[in-house]
């Protein structure tokens, strides 16, 4: 497996509480995950603080790791929000220790 690792030195002390606090947030009102071929889903609510939320998350998290794709979708029946982050079999394994750890 290639080597993929965050590069947390990439915020300023400011913007990495902000990451820190989306990231436990996001966490905290996760409905579940999914696995795909090439990475994972995250399933949340369907509400759209949330889907903000994400989305901030997005813009920070593409920057410690730029070795991810993001997609993001509002689906409306039932409302929930799925965030997938993939980029092949090495991100997913990535993905996967992250959860775990």
């Amino acid at each position: 497996m290639k080597a993929l690792a965050c590069q947390m030195g990439v915020f300023e002390a400011a913007e990495r509480r902000r990451y820190d606090a989306l990231r436990e947030g996001l966490s905290r009102r996760r409905l579940g995950i999914h696995e795909l071929p090439d990475g994972i889903a995250v399933l949340y609510p369907g509400e759209p603080e949330i889907f903000r939320d994400v989305a901030e998350w997005i813009t920070l998290e593409r920057r410690c790791c730029p070795f991810l794709s993001f997609s993001l979708e509002f689906d409306a029946a039932p409302p929930s929000i799925r965030l997938r982050l993939v980029g092949g079999e090495d991100v997913k394994r990535f993905l996967q220790s992250q959860l775990e750890g």
